[in-house]
C-alpha cells in the first residue's frame, strides 16, 4: 500500500457510556447505572482505528476543540498509530452521553456538538484535504459539517468516496450530497424499510457498491455488477457495540483496497468483504473501547 492509503473526514468525541439494565422508559423515574466510563469516540475515529488495525494507513482530518479534552483525544489516537489532522474549533470538543442497554440498544444525547469551523481553519482544512487526497487511494466521509464542506474537493480529487449514511431513511436532505459525492455507499437498516431494493437502486445509478449492515440479522451488499451478498451476525460474547458499525465498514475498505477498490467486489469477492467486515467487527464487540488499540493506549483524560 502506498503511504497514504485512506483519508477519513468526520467527527472524534469524547462519549460517557452508561451501562443500564434496560433503556429508560419516557416516564419521569429514577434508574441505577450498572457502571459509567469516559472513553474515546467518534464514528470516524472509530473507523480510522480500525483501518489501522489492519496495518491500512490512515489519516484522520478532525475538528478538535480548544480545550484539554481536545488535546487528550488527539493524543489517543496518534499513539494508535492514526495520523491525525486536526481542525481548530472554538470551544469544548464535542461531547456524547450514551446510555446502553443489556440488548446492545443505544441513545446517543450530544452534550456538546463540535463548533462550527471558521474560515481561516476551514482554508486550512481545505488545504489540508487537497494534499492528502493527491496520496490516498480513497476518502471515507462521515456525516459531519466539516465533512460536507469538503465535498467538492473530495468529488474533483478523490480516487473512490466512500460514505456512511448510517440510519438514513431514504428522504433526509442533509444525506443528499454525501450520496450524490459517494462511489460507496453503506448504512444500516434502523429506518429503511426495503434496504435490498434501496441497494439495488443505489447501483442502478452508478454506485460502485451498497452495502447495509442488519444489527442481529448480519449485512447484506450489492455489488457494481448487481450481484447480491448476505452474511449472518457474527455469533460472539458482545463486551460492549459501541464502534461495531464502523469496524464492519473498515473491515469491508480494508478488503476493498486489497483487491484494487470497490469494483473489485462482485461475487465471491462481495461476499469474502461481508465476512471480512463482520470479522472486523468482532473485534470492536470484544473489546470495552471503539478498538482494541485503545486498550494499550493512554486513557481519555
Amino acid at each position: 500500500m502506498t503511504d497514504l492509503d485512506v483519508l477519513v473526514v468526520g467527527p472524534t468525541s469524547e462519549n460517557l457510556i452508561v451501562a443500564l439494565d434496560r433503556l429508560p422508559r419516557p416516564e419521569p423515574h429514577t434508574v441505577v447505572a450498572e457502571s459509567s466510563t469516559t472513553v474515546l469516540g467518534g464514528t470516524s475515529a472509530g473507523k480510522a482505528l480500525h483501518l489501522a488495525d489492519q496495518g491500512v494507513a490512515a489519516a484522520l482530518l478532525t475538528t478538535q476543540g480548544d480545550d484539554a479534552t481536545g488535546e487528550s483525544l488527539v493524543a489517543v489516537l496518534r499513539a494508535c498509530g492514526v495520523d491525525v489532522r486536526a481542525v481548530r474549533t472554538s470551544g469544548p470538543s464535542e461531547r456524547h452521553l450514551n446510555l446502553m442497554s443489556a440488548r446492545g440498544e443505544r441513545v446517543s444525547i450530544y452534550l456538546h456538538a463540535a463548533a462550527e469551523v471558521d474560515d481561516e481553519e476551514m482554508r486550512r482544512a481545505r488545504a489540508t484535504a487537497r494534499e492528502a487526497l493527491a496520496h490516498a487511494r480513497a476518502v471515507f466521509l462521515d456525516l459531519a459539517d466539516l465533512s460536507r464542506a469538503l465535498i467538492p474537493e473530495v468529488t474533483a480529487l478523490a480516487r473512490e468516496v466512500w460514505v456512511d449514511v448510517h440510519d438514513y431513511d431514504g428522504a433526509e436532505a442533509y444525506h443528499r450530497p454525501f450520496i450524490e459525492a459517494a462511489d460507496v455507499v453503506l448504512m444500516n437498516g434502523d429506518r429503511m424499510t426495503n434496504p435490498s431494493v434501496y441497494l439495488r437502486g443505489l447501483v442502478e445509478g452508478g454506485k460502485r457498491l451498497a452495502v447495509c449492515t442488519l444489527g442481529s440479522r448480519g449485512a447484506i451488499a450489492v455489488g457494481s455488477d448487481g450481484s447480491f451478498a448476505r452474511v449472518e451476525a457474527p455469533r460472539v460474547d458482545v463486551v460492549d457495540p459501541n464502534g461495531a458499525g464502523d469496524a464492519f465498514a473498515a473491515g469491508v475498505m480494508a478488503h476493498a483496497l486489497n483487491l484494487g477498490g470497490a469494483a473489485s467486489l462482485t461475487g465471491d469477492a462481495l461476499w469474502e468483504a461481508l465476512e471480512a467486515g463482520s470479522a472486523q467487527a468482532v473485534r470492536a464487540l470484544g473489546s470495552r473501547q471503539l478498538s482494541p488499540l485503545l486498550e494499550q493506549a493512554p486513557p481519555v483524560s
